[in-house]
């Protein structure tokens, strides 16, 4: 299923995330911070409420008990080319600003939005010293 999932984005820039993507008739989901540690995969195929539920319940170990993370990210999960292209231009043309903006992918979906956050940061860092990662 198609669906938006939004890390650390504030609450302006998520009411125009919500707007473009219910033009496009896609859910957006805000991940709570206790389920960072997840892998996106899990994240992207799961019902965030009651995911979170038994996370808190179960293992400590797939818990995130640190600091609130300073950058935002949009994480698109199974988007066709049409609606990702229509999705981008709508962001776009609402000037929603955030840090990250990634899809999901077979190599991606088996990491957590941590190492998500920090493999984005290094190609960010990469790509401003006109290098290829």
């Amino acid at each position: 299923m198609a669906k938006i999932l939004v890390f650390g984005v504030r609450a302006e820039e998520l009411a125009k995330i919500k707007r473009a993507a219910g033009n496009i008739k896609l859910r957006v989901e805000e991940v709570p911070l206790i389920l960072y540690r997840q892998e996106m995969g899990v994240l992207s195929e799961a019902k965030l409420l009651s995911l979170s539920e038994s996370v808190q319940l179960g293992e400590r170990e797939g818990i995130y008990e640190g600091s609130p993370i300073p950058e935002s990210l949009i994480f698109m999960c199974g988007l066709s080319e049409k609606q990702l292209d229509k999705l981008l231009l709508a962001l776009g043309q609402s000037e929603v600003k955030v840090d990250y903006k990634a899809v999901l992918t077979a190599e991606n979906a088996r990491w957590n939005v941590l190492r998500l956050l920090a493999e984005l940061g290094r190609e960010k860092a990469i790509y401003g010293q006109g290098l290829k990662p």
